[in-house]
């Protein structure tokens, strides 16, 4: 049976570097006189033209609480109440034989997908997911230093236990579920976390050693040998900041923009693929529109098409 996809929005950006209420998701939904596409044209050319069952159902945007709680700076208070709105999005898509898309927002909104992956296979069904995160940072430190969006792995992992934070037991994610590709950015913490657990590091030198499709090769061998499910978590900052600058965090010396495309579209076709996120793409930073095409390109590869 064809695929059938739920685009959610989750346009929260208040726990990275560069915060704003703007909402990011309607930047790259919409076409502008910049670029000849947006998101929302391109969802009706692949349904209408090429039958593909894709649906855009809405933003998550922060309830009143998240806004207080970040206000008030009690910012893991803002995560969880903010991942607990979009858990319940996610979840339902799941529910409905879905597969849930969402686009960011700042890495922390991957707490609240997550969470529901976690929940409705981890926990309800009892099967096992890897996490392929592409990233140009490890997003697991446990310190207190620096922002959120820059913890959501030692969050789920229960690493970041500050401030009240924690995750049930049932929901826990653990090292030996997360696969990094792209990485090439580390703090102290995060370091000795993927050394100490076993973490799958496919860092930006692995790749230089080995290329990208030996990686996803193995990659998906050993989520075909060790799971029943794989999710994708794409940051943008993976690409390479030399050229790829709509972002908080541009990062030289990252991925080029067939090689996102080729990951993406592998990654994906797996048929242990339940989901993905895209983050960290903010269109009021994309001067030429040329970001805008790329993450327009890279959804439509999980829609099965290349390009």
């Amino acid at each position: 049976m064809a695929r059938r996809y739920d685009i959610i929005g989750a346009p929260f950006n208040q726990l990275g570097f560069f915060n704003t209420t703007e909402n990011t998701v309607e930047g790259l939904r919409r076409m502008d006189e910049r670029t000849w596409v947006g998101l929302s044209d391109w969802i009706h050319v692949r349904n209408s033209r090429w039958r593909s069952e894709i649906r855009d159902v809405g933003d998550v945007i922060p309830n009143n609480k998240v806004i207080d709680f970040i206000a008030q700076k009690r910012n893991e208070e803002a995560l969880a109440e903010y991942s607990n709105q979009l858990k319940s999005k996610v979840l339902h898509s799941y529910q409905s034989g879905r597969f849930p898309i969402t686009i960011g927002g700042d890495h922390s909104i991957s707490v609240g997908t997550l969470l529901a992956t976690l929940d409705f296979y981890q926990n309800q069904r009892n099967e096992r997911v890897a996490i392929v995160w592409v990233d140009a940072h490890a997003d697991c430190n446990s310190s207190l230093e620096s922002n959120l969006h820059g913890k959501p792995l030692a969050m789920l992992t229960n690493e970041y236990c500050h401030n009240g934070w924690s995750v049930p037991e049932e929901l826990a994610l653990s090292s030996e579920q997360i696969f990094y590709i792209g990485v090439r950015d580390y703090m102290p913490s995060e370091y000795e976390f993927i050394q100490r657990g076993g973490v799958t590091n496919y860092d930006m030198s692995h790749l230089d050693t080995v290329g990208m499709q030996s990686v996803l090769t193995e990659l998906l061998d050993e989520v075909d040998r060790r799971f029943d499910r794989v999710y994708l978590s794409f940051d943008y900052d993976v690409l390479d900041g030399s050229i790829f600058r709509s972002c908080a965090t541009p990062s030289v010396g990252g991925i080029s923009a067939r090689e996102a495309i080729h990951l993406v579209h592998t990654i994906t076709s797996s048929p242990k693929f339940v989901g993905a996120d895209f983050v960290e793409y903010l269109p009021e930073l994309d001067s030429t529109g040329v970001s805008k095409e790329l993450m327009v390109k890279l959804i439509d590869a999980v829609w099965g098409f290349r390009g």
